[in-house]
């Protein structure tokens, strides 16, 4: 099972190189994804640097890219993420793929508790992070 993981994470980010959505900018982005507990009915929004894990309840989240439309564009924003689950001192992935903005449902975390989409890409100073430079 974990060799598949691996075979979907080399190709997911060779699809990325390809179309042009890894961002290769030095300056630091920062993910912003919007989090529903689904026990709680809370929604919160959780920030996150790029290939820094964080932790939301049992779950490592760690998003590997993130990209926004510019404002003449069609507004999108598209994330590679990583989603763990560590419980009883086992971690599972749940989720490894491309989550976009305008459809949540498309390609999202199957949880009991949680969910979570992308909002924005942004880079540590605040500006649109769209992956040109």
């Amino acid at each position: 099972m974990k060799t598949h993981h691996k075979a979907g994470l080399s190709v997911g980010f060779a699809l990325a190189l390809i179309i042009g959505i890894w961002p290769f900018s030095a300056a630091a982005q920062i993910a912003t994804f919007k989090t529903l507990d689904k026990v709680t009915g809370k929604i919160a929004l959780l920030e996150a640097e790029i290939g820094a894990p964080i932790i939301l309840g049992s779950l490592t989240i760690t998003i590997r890219a993130c990209r926004s439309t510019p404002p003449e564009e069609p507004p999108e924003t598209t994330s590679y993420v990583e989603i763990d689950e560590t419980q009883d001192g086992r971690t599972e992935r749940l989720f490894g793929g491309w989550m976009f903005a305008s459809s949540p449902g498309l390609n999202g975390l199957e949880h009991a508790v949680y969910d979570l989409w992308p909002i924005s890409c942004k880079t540590v100073a605040g500006e649109l992070f769209t992956g040109r430079e």
